[in-house]
């Protein structure tokens, strides 16, 4: 299994948060931090090291990205660590 690309795992996260996205279900900031990441196609390790600089930021006021951050990680961590 080839390793997926942060764009292609974004475009993926993405169209599944839209295909199931309940009526009045705000995803706003889930898209726009998945939108920047497609748009700007990072490389896997910068990729990877803006999620966990997310993470390590101590604002209070970025708790909702945070958790966005840390799921987008979790995701990516289990996709590219999969087996064949």
């Amino acid at each position: 299994m080839s390793k997926i690309s942060p764009r292609e795992l974004c475009q993926r996260l993405k169209s599944e948060i839209t295909a199931r996205q309940a009526e009045g279900e705000d995803n706003d900031l889930r898209l726009s931090i998945l939108d920047y990441f497609i748009s700007h196609n990072p490389s896997a390790d910068i990729f990877e090291k803006a999620l966990k600089t997310r993470l390590d930021d101590p604002n209070p006021d970025k708790e909702q990205s945070k958790i966005i951050c840390s799921e987008i990680l979790e995701a990516w961590q289990t996709r590219t660590n999969a087996s064949p």
